[in-house]
């Protein structure tokens, strides 16, 4: 419970401050001694939208002088709907980029996986099977052909030359 002031009561002031404004508002909620001849008073609020914000409305007053209006504010309440706290652009961008690198990852990743899988369901990596008959013909292999060159050509070379006879 907000201190009891020992000023003199201005919440007709501050009611009227209200009013000049031309907020809705309803009744006093209460006041609060600032010190240094200060005082606020507090209002509920009737704005649509602002459920648990109050008017505030603070008066300075000296010794012998007419109350002034120092603040007008609406304030949010415990319970008030208020905008998440402000974060610095550089921090947002970084959490950004973090977020693109695992979502990189975790794609090279799927992919690396999905490589595999076809690679077993196409037969890559396995030997092949031993049952030629369904295979067909096979070419010969690059080594029978070239042991066939080379005796083809030893055989030339074994041979009589005309020359020498």
């Amino acid at each position: 419970m907000p201190k009891k002031s020992i000023h003199a009561d201005n919440s007709e002031f501050a009611r009227a401050a209200l009013v000049a404004e031309g907020v809705a508002f309803g009744a006093l909620l209460g006041t609060a001694d600032e010190g240094d001849a200060t005082v606020t008073y507090l209002f509920e609020n009737q704005l649509k939208g602002y459920k648990d914000w109050t008017w505030q409305v603070t008066l300075y007053q000296p010794k012998g002088q007419q109350p002034t209006v120092s603040e007008l504010l609406l304030l949010p309440g415990e319970g008030a709907l208020v905008a998440p706290a402000w974060v610095p652009w550089s921090e947002r961008l970084a959490d950004y980029k973090a977020l693109q690198a695992e979502l990189e990852a975790q794609a090279a990743e799927e992919e690396d996986e999905d490589d595999e899988l076809l690679a077993t369901e196409s037969g890559e990596g396995e030997e092949p099977e031993a049952d030629t008959e369904d295979a067909g013909v096979r070419p010969p292999s690059a080594r029978s052909r070239n042991r066939s060159r080379n005796n083809n050509k030893k055989a030339k070379d074994e041979s009589p030359s005309e020359d020498s006879e």
